[in-house]
């Protein structure tokens, strides 16, 4: 007796038909691998692409210094005056309390040369209003977070609105190398400066509203203030500074300009960030974090692996008879083997189709346990957090992933049946009619 593919898997999809229970059972047992796969790939390359993305935004060219000594106005001209140098924005690093919805909420407070800025962190731009000028001691341009407060309640705030910020002072960063590392520390109240002036109220008119911009690395400009460079000073009387934003010529020089701003000074007192080392430093842990999930994974396809074959042999075992029968009507032992095969094959597709589609809507429940505890950093209590950011991150949900999850179960079912469908194809047709 000759049969068709077509009847082999009607065969197959009866047997699994007749024993529904053992094999949803089944079913189930390879479902959590491919879930578990597709949830945790697509949701860590997600989180690795937004992070990527939202880095981009800061600009290629763009230099990131910490320094751990006063950097004066020589020092500065100084790097000005370095090869590939296009721009040099020195900032100083405020903390405040403005009042939101009848609570005071903390606040970031950047002085800088406005009116450069945008040069040296291209995506950064204005929605609403004008930036003050550098002798302007009164203005000050908002975030998107400031201006509109995710705070039951709260208003929000509108351009030539006038805004009261409370307990000012020096917020310093200052960096150490830790095993080859750099650890970055902030501190409230001078830090390197050495400043240790009251906190001081201030009043500000509102004279411009950024658009959202999403999480920075020194500096998250949703939620901060933004105030010409001459208000820090007046505030702190500090005329050195420890943070520095440099903007090279090209993409190409900014290697270069980086080690040259570090041999400048040393790398003891001085650590320049570039976006491109942020981002392969972001592509180098994604990469470690799916490898660690895929073989955490993978152990769960093991399991599947033993499942689908435990499974295999009792049904060969429990349908000795009907392979006796079926080769006393002329099956061969090639369509004992492929029956029994298709059905482990046909088990292990719909393991993967079901896990694959589980596991693309279980990403979106990894990607808001990530998102939850992604820190930001030690912050102020009830301080004003940046949240334009959330909510971008989406999982990297693509057609190769899904096609070769479902591939794999489909292998680990085909390999897991493969031996008890040999030992079903070599039973004497009399050794299985016996066993009626």
């Amino acid at each position: 007796m000759t049969m068709k593919i077509r009847d082999i898997f009607s065969l197959a999809a009866g047997a699994m038909a007749d024993r529904k229970v053992r094999a949803a059972l089944t079913i189930l047992g390879i479902v959590i691998g491919p879930a578990t796969i597709v949830a945790l790939v697509a949701a860590t390359q997600g989180y690795s692409n937004a992070s990527q993305a939202q880095f981009e935004k800061l600009g290629a060219t763009t230099i990131f210094v910490s320094s751990s000594i006063n950097l004066t106005q020589s020092d500065i001209n100084e790097i000005q005056n370095l090869q590939g140098v296009s721009a040099v924005v020195p900032y100083y690093q405020l903390s405040g309390d403005i009042d939101i919805a009848g609570s005071q909420q903390g606040v970031s407070i950047i002085a800088a040369d406005l009116t450069e800025l945008e040069s040296v962190l291209p995506s950064l731009s204005l929605q609403l209003g004008s930036i003050p000028s550098s002798s302007d001691q009164t203005a000050a341009v908002v975030g998107s977070s400031v201006a509109n407060p995710d705070v039951s309640g709260a208003k929000n705030i509108t351009v030539d609105e006038v805004i009261t910020v409370s307990q000012i002072q020096a917020l310093s960063s200052s960096f150490s190398v830790v095993g080859g590392g750099v650890e970055f520390q902030q501190s409230i109240g001078g830090g390197p400066h050495g400043s240790s002036a009251s906190p001081v109220t201030r009043s500000f008119t509102v004279s411009g509203i950024y658009n959202p911009f999403g999480q920075g690395v020194e500096i998250n400009p949703d939620s901060t203030i933004f105030v010409p460079l001459s208000v820090a000073q007046s505030i702190t009387h500090i005329y050195t500074y420890t943070s520095v934003l440099v903007k090279a010529s090209s993409a190409k020089e900014v290697n270069q300009v980086a080690s040259e701003i570090t041999n400048l000074f040393g790398s003891s007192n001085i650590h320049a960030s570039t976006v491109s080392s942020l981002l392969s430093a972001i592509a180098s842990i994604s990469s470690s974090t799916s490898t660690l999930l895929e073989a955490v994974a993978g152990i769960s396809v093991v399991v599947a692996f033993i499942g689908i074959m435990t499974t295999m042999y009792t049904t060969v075992l429990e349908r000795t008879r009907e392979i006796g029968i079926m080769k006393a009507l002329g099956a061969t032992g090639r369509n004992i083997m492929l029956t029994f095969l298709s059905e482990a094959s046909l088990t292990g597709f719909i393991g993967g189709l079901v896990g694959a589609g589980a596991g693309s809507g279980l990403s979106f429940l990894v990607v808001i346990l990530l998102q939850g505890s992604s820190g930001q950093g030690p912050a102020k209590s009830g301080s004003l957090s940046s949240s334009s950011s959330a909510g971008t991150i989406t999982p990297a949900i693509t057609p190769e992933l899904l096609i070769a999850v479902i591939a794999l179960a489909t292998a680990v079912g085909m390999l897991a049946g493969l031996l008890p469908s040999w030992r079903a194809s070599k039973l004497p047709p009399v050794d299985a009619l016996r066993a009626i």
